[in-house]
């Protein structure tokens, strides 16, 4: 039965067979079927017929890579890479644009705005949202401000769950064994399933996970405390009561605990040398994160286009904790706990017209609060557990209210048949609302009490414009310039008033302009695809963290964003998929990225012109490989795959001079699997890091020059056997 264009944006998101880097077991017999993605808003297109710089990976290419968050399939994306805190303390980086508080990417579950934020000292940044029954993650690289707003000032990333489907039933059971070198077995278990209800009309499907690992790391309280405990659950309806409408409910929770951080130390406090893989913290630093998620969406699609109504909601509760001994002795520790709430609405059209103009139009709003308290408390020198002693020292909490009012709008022209012109606009009003009170001080002593009331408002107008040009069925190429922006804000002036410091009342936003020339082209009869992008940023009054010095302590500084000079980013990325005989699937993506200051920052040991932005590398490069082929048994297909990844160095301050500055050595990974499958299970051994690097990929600092630094390194050598089994 034909479905009205609404129905068909829920039908045409199935996950596609091949796409960039292809992993799957399958033979191909003709041409790469490509993926179709929704990132430009505007229903289902296909990768090499939509003009934009968009990746993208199935949930079977995911499965296949062995990816359970992002760590296990940036790699895999050009452009993208990550600065890594530990689980839920990520930050997200496309094409070289990284810099201090809230995220540079956004980042989407469905229609959900889940980007993560850092406004405060620890935790809350990017989520790591497991990838379970999940269809496909889309990477949208360059600004995406005209349509998706605030944060996305260098890119979009989606995750995109899989869909109830109206006429076939569906259960699904996954179990993974996975041993990492230096720790216990652990593993997870994922099970979906998909009921029909009313034939045609009503679905629901139901998805779960349950993953356990031990950690690597030990401290001196316990073993492996880098651990990850997660539970995640995800309920979805699809309710098509005729060919023209249909409603859309998802509700989701994921609960991640971990007994400690991901870093290791070298030495201690004393500059004692440690063993391998050991922490020098004084006490025990469980993390938290839990995350509910909540969406309903309602489209009516006629022969005009597209009515699509979404509300969303966000809960996000997570507990950082850090060893605080240096700065209180003899043994505490800080903790963190924050509440964030964010809801959002959309409403949007986008035309089906019989004519050469098309249109897509848009309101959003959004209303977020946040709550974080800041307290240090005696910890055990034993145990290293903490106890919740009142009037020992800091004890401060602010109160955040953000509110956002955007309209957006694109119209695109085809001036011929081959070329088409297409222009975007989105003004945006953001008004930041910010109280802070501090109860005591560090040494006991009550607080200055509840602070001033800080506001900070902004409304100004982005745009983009593209112009693509379609030369034959198998080559197109298009320039774009399109704008990002990321929100100011406040700074919170209770840390500084109890160390008797000023600091600045906020900060304005920055902003960026991307200027890039791509193409997309389909060679040997549809058996390679090649398609390469080369961009220009340019980046103004980014937002970057000064600090203040404590007078009475002249050790500890307290931090505080502010707007700094501007940067130039140049880059080029690559992206080539080839299946040159059946069941060969080969794959290459690189990129190269050229990210400096173009002038100084006001102070000189905040960054000055020609400064590298830090956590980038210059050259990344990823090689897979694959082969499958029938077994003479069963009708079973069993095939051998192996990738190889290339990162470059990158460093961990502006200043090359500063006496934090640290230079990552570059690192190469490689990894393995052979499986077999048929058509209702598969069975898959994994082996990833398989000559087990030891590279540190990130620096981690609880006070910066007077705490040991902690180094974040890669996962060893970690070896996996998956069994997947598709009952109907």
């Amino acid at each position: 039965m034909k479905r009205s264009t609404g129905l068909n944006l829920q039908r045409l998101a199935l996950p596609g067979l091949a796409l960039a880097v292809t992993l799957a077991p399958h033979l191909h017999a003709e041409e790469i079927e490509e993926i179709m993605v929704t990132s430009s808003k505007r229903g289902p297109q296909s990768l090499q017929s939509i003009p934009l710089s968009v990746q993208a990976l199935t949930g079977e290419q995911l499965a296949a890579a062995g990816a359970s968050d992002f760590n296990g399939f940036f790699r895999l994306i050009p452009g993208l890479s990550v600065f890594d805190q530990g689980p839920g303390d990520k930050r997200y980086i496309i094409r070289g644009v990284n810099a201090t508080g809230a995220g540079t990417v956004g980042l989407y579950l469905d229609e959900v705005v889940i980007t993560g934020e850092n406004a405060q000292d620890g935790g809350g940044r990017q989520p790591d949202i497991k990838l379970f029954d999940i269809d496909r993650v889309e990477v949208l690289k360059g600004p995406q401000g005209t349509t998706f707003g605030s944060s996305s000032l260098s890119g979009t990333i989606r995750y995109i769950t899989n869909k109830p489907e109206l006429t076939e039933a569906e259960l699904n059971l996954q179990a993974t064994l996975r041993h990492i070198s230096g720790a216990d077995i652990g593993g997870q278990v994922e099970a979906a399933v998909n009921l029909p209800v009313i034939e045609d009309k009503l679905a629901v499907r139901l998805a779960a996970l349950r993953l356990d690992e031990d950690g690597f790391i030990d401290s001196r309280f316990d073993d492996g405390v880098n651990s990850d405990s997660t539970t995640a659950a995800r309920a979805s309806l699809l309710y098509a009561p005729n060919d023209a409408l249909s409603l859309s409910l998802m509700a989701m929770f994921q609960n991640l605990e971990t007994d400690g951080p991901a870093y290791f130390n070298r030495v201690d406090g004393t500059g004692t040398a440690l063993a391998d893989l050991t922490q020098a913290d004084l006490s025990a630093n469980p993390f938290d994160d839990e995350i509910r998620i909540y969406n309903a969406t309602l489209e009516y699609g006629s022969d005009y286009g597209t009515f699509t109504g979404t509300v969303s909601k966000l809960d996000r509760d997570t507990v950082f904790n850090r060893d605080a001994s240096a700065a209180v002795g003899p043994t505490s520790v800080i903790t963190q706990p924050k509440d964030r709430q964010v809801e959002s609405y959309e409403i949007r059209f986008t035309s089906a017209w019989d004519s050469p103009v098309q249109a897509l139009a848009g309101f959003f709003a959004q209303d977020e609060e946040r709550f974080f308290q800041s307290r240090i408390f005696p910890s055990d020198p034993v145990t290293g557990k903490f106890s919740e002693v009142s009037g020992f020292s800091l004890d401060r909490n602010v109160d955040t209210s953000v509110s956002e009012q955007a309209l957006f709008a694109e119209l695109s022209v085809d001036v011929t048949e081959e070329l088409t012109l297409t222009g975007g606009i989105r003004w945006f009003d953001i008004d930041v609302d910010e109280v802070a009170t501090a109860v005591q001080g560090f040494s006991g002593a009550p607080g200055a009490g509840r602070g001033p009331r800080l506001k900070f408002g902004e409304d100004d107008t982005i745009g983009k414009l593209n112009l693509s040009y379609q030369v034959n069925n198998d080559l197109m190429t298009f320039l774009q310039w399109s704008q990002g922006f990321r929100a100011g804000g406040t700074n919170d002036q209770t840390a500084a008033e109890i160390a008797q410091v000023t600091i600045p009342a906020g900060f304005g936003s920055d902003a960026l302009d991307n200027y890039e020339i791509g193409v997309k082209s389909t060679w040997m009869e549809g058996k390679l695809l090649a398609n390469a992008s080369l961009y220009y940023i340019d980046w103004a009054d980014i937002q970057i963290q000064d600090q203040a010095q404590d007078p009475n302590n002249p050790s500890v500084f307290f931090p505080f964003r502010a707007n700094g000079g501007g940067a130039d980013i140049y880059g080029i990325e690559i992206d080539i998929t080839a299946s040159p005989i059946p069941g060969l699937d080969l794959g290459l993506v690189a990129s190269y990225t050229d990210a400096e200051l173009s002038e100084d920052n006001p102070l000189a040991t905040s960054g000055l012109k020609g400064d590298g932005i830090t956590y980038i590398p210059e050259t990344t490069l990823t090689l897979t490989g694959q082969y499958a082929r029938p077994l003479p048994y069963r009708d079973l297909t069993g095939f051998v795959g192996a990738d190889l990844s290339y990162v470059d160095e990158r460093n961990t301050e502006l200043r090359p001079n500063s006496p934090l500055f640290v230079t990552l050595d570059s690192y190469s990974l490689v990894n393995l699997r052979v499986g077999v499958e048929s058509d209702t299970w598969s069975a898959v051994l994994a082996v990833h890091n398989a000559f087990d690097d030891d590279t540190a990929v990130d620096v981690f600092r609880i006070i910066p020059g007077l705490t040991p630094d902690g180094f974040i390194p890669q996962r060893p050598r970690t070896v996996a056997l998956s069994f997947q089994q598709r009952f109907f």
